[in-house]
C-alpha cells in the first residue's frame, strides 16, 4: 500500500512541475510581444509627425494671421479716420503749391534766371555759371539706391562787401524754387569781394509708383512751417 501511495505522490509531483513548466513557458517574452509594442508606439510617432503636429502648427499659424489681420484692419481704419479729417480743398491747393516750388521738370534757365536776375539786382557781375542735372541721396550725389533729382552747379560773382552781404540775405527767398545753398566762399581780391557758391534746386518728376497703405502714414499738416514755405514762393510764381 505505501509503493501505491508512494508512486501516486510521484505521479502527481510530475505533473505538478509539468504544469509549472508549462507556465513559465507560457510567461516567456515572444518575438511578437516585443515587435507590436514597438509598431504601435511607430504608428503613434508617425501620426503626431505628419497629422497632430501639422495640426497644431496650422492652429498657431491662423492665430497669427487672425491677429495680423486685425492689426492691418486697424491701421485702415485710422489712416481712413486721418484722411477724413483733412480738408479736401486745403489738400488740393497745398498739393498745387508743391508741384509748383518742387516740379515735375526743372530747366537749367528757369533755375539759374532767377539768381543770376538777383545778382544783377544787388550790382554783382557773374564770374562764373554752370548748372546741370544731378541725382541725390541724404549722402550726397549719387547713382545708387534710392535718390531725388536735382539741378546744381557752381556760382560765382564779384562786387562790394555791402551788395555782396544783400545778395546772400535775399539769395534763398528769391527763388520760388526749393533750394540748397553749400560750399559757400567769400574773400577779397584787390578790394573787390568775390562769392563762390553751389547752388542745388529740387524736381520730382511724374512716376508710377505703389504705395503701401499699412506703412506709418503722417499727415504733412504736422510740417505747418514747410507748408507755409511752399505758399509764399509758389505766389511768386503765380
Amino acid at each position: 500500500m505505501p509503493i501505491v501511495t508512494n508512486a501516486v505522490n510521484a505521479d502527481k509531483t510530475k505533473k505538478e512541475i509539468e504544469a509549472i513548466s508549462e507556465r513559465v513557458k507560457k510567461t516567456r517574452l515572444k518575438v511578437t510581444d516585443i515587435i507590436i509594442p514597438i509598431l504601435v508606439v511607430v504608428v503613434l510617432v508617425i501620426l503626431g509627425v505628419f497629422v497632430f503636429v501639422p495640426m497644431i502648427q496650422k492652429a498657431i499659424s491662423f492665430q497669427s494671421e487672425h491677429a495680423e489681420v486685425i492689426n492691418k484692419e486697424k491701421q485702415l481704419s485710422d489712416l481712413e479716420m486721418t484722411l477724413n479729417s483733412m480738408d479736401e480743398g486745403i489738400l488740393q491747393s497745398d498739393l498745387i503749391n508743391a508741384q509748383k516750388v518742387i516740379p515735375n521738370t526743372l530747366k537749367v534757365s528757369s533755375f539759374m534766371y532767377y539768381i543770376d536776375n538777383l545778382a544783377s539786382e544787388k550790382g554783382l557781375t557773374s564770374s562764373e555759371i554752370s548748372a546741370g542735372d544731378i541725382k541725390i541721396n541724404t549722402q550726397g550725389e549719387t547713382s545708387d539706391g534710392n535718390y531725388i533729382l536735382g539741378v546744381s552747379g557752381p556760382l560765382a560773382y564779384q562786387g562790394t562787401l555791402t551788395n555782396t552781404l544783400d545778395f546772400l540775405n535775399s539769395l534763398y527767398s528769391v527763388s520760388p524754387y526749393i533750394i540748397t545753398i553749400e560750399n559757400l566762399d567769400l574773400e577779397e581780391l584787390n578790394n573787390i569781394w568775390e562769392i563762390s557758391l553751389t547752388v542745388t534746386g529740387y524736381y520730382v518728376p511724374v512716376v508710377t509708383s505703389s504705395v503701401d497703405m499699412y506703412s506709418a502714414f503722417t499727415p504733412y499738416s504736422k510740417f505747418a512751417d514747410i507748408v507755409s514755405v511752399f505758399e509764399s514762393k509758389a505766389s511768386q510764381l503765380d
